[in-house]
């Protein structure tokens, strides 16, 4: 198996996890991305969340109303654009950000345990310069 397979592996991993470990929260692996995402920037527009994320927007409408319907983000048209839907998170959804960042921080030393420090340079390093050539790709169909 080609690595980056292996890279794709992982990752389907991770949603297994993530979804074991966020079980009863009302969020599933898939939406983390989203919460963390409108947590940060809020009040950030449902377009510019499906640019963010590298998601279809159909896509992102369908998470979020998910996420609405669950009481962790709000949708409400922008005053400069009806046609704009601005999200921002709901407190629930702020609540949350320690559980996903612990979990983030526990994924990370279960995937990379017994890692040098000069490896885990290494390897956040290659990771970065492949995510760079990913985006420059990505955005040659997005614009």
């Amino acid at each position: 198996m080609h690595s980056l397979s292996r890279m794709n592996t992982i990752t389907r991993c991770k949603n297994l996890w993530y979804a074991a470990k966020l079980k009863g929260t009302g969020i599933g692996a898939g939406d983390r991305l989203y919460l963390l995402y409108v947590c940060h920037h809020p009040n950030v527009s449902q377009d510019t969340l499906s640019a963010a994320l590298y998601v279809n927007k159909s896509s992102v409408t369908h998470r979020l109303a998910h996420l609405e319907k669950e009481g962790f983000v709000t949708r409400t048209a922008s005053e400069a654009d009806r046609r704009v839907m601005l999200v921002a998170p709901t407190e629930k959804a702020l609540a949350l950000l320690p559980l996903l960042a612990e979990l983030k921080r526990e994924w990370n030393a279960i995937i990379t345990e017994g890692f040098t420090e000069e490896e885990l340079e290494a390897f956040s390093h290659l990771i970065d310069r492949a995510l760079q050539h990913a985006r420059q790709q990505a955005k040659e169909f997005t614009e």
